[in-house]
């Protein structure tokens, strides 16, 4: 498989993805409780966030039969965004080599799906200053990670930059 976002390489391998499934009665429920329980545990300690480190994405199950993409799913971005709120870490712990943070982004970004002439689906971004701020925020809360279990820096920085490359090529 070829790494979509170059700088993904750096990343130590990740043969094993944690794969995270949000269902749809706890998204309807607004219930986090069980995803939050899984994913707190990966900063519990520095071993289990050392572990974790770009091996996380996710998926949506439940809405097979909708037509829609998911980040156009009102209860979907809005249950998202409450998750966020609570585990902010998706900078650090989301894998780097397909579209898990785009993915992110996109549901916690208001924008809209286009279509090109290709038939490809993309999102477009209705405002990047609400994206810089999100980015923001995110890298803030992956260095207060960083600060209490005592990760280093030469990973904050390496996640840093192939999380601005990732964003590049997710804009052009």
């Amino acid at each position: 498989m070829s790494i979509q976002y170059p700088k993904a390489r750096f990343s130590p391998a990740k043969d094993q993805f944690i794969v995270v499934e949000f269902r749809r009665d706890e998204v309807e429920r607004g219930d986090l409780a069980r995803v939050y329980d899984l994913l707190s545990a990966l900063t519990a300690s520095r071993e289990a966030a050392e572990f974790g480190e770009g091996r996380l994405t996710f998926f949506f199950s439940g809405w097979d039969d909708d037509p829609r993409e998911i980040s156009e799913i009102a209860e979907i971005r809005a249950w998202f965004g409450k998750l966020t709120e609570v585990f902010p870490y998706w900078l650090h712990f989301a894998e780097k080599q397909g579209n898990t943070l785009p993915n992110a982004f996109m549901l916690l970004c208001e924008g809209k799906t286009e279509t090109g002439e290709s038939g490809m689906v993309a999102w477009r971004f209705s405002d990047l200053q609400e994206l810089t701020d999100l980015v923001r925020r995110l890298f803030a809360a992956q260095n207060g990670l960083y600060e209490r279990l005592g990760l280093s820096e030469e990973m904050n920085e390496r996640i840093s930059q192939e999380v601005a490359q990732l964003i590049q090529c997710s804009l052009e």
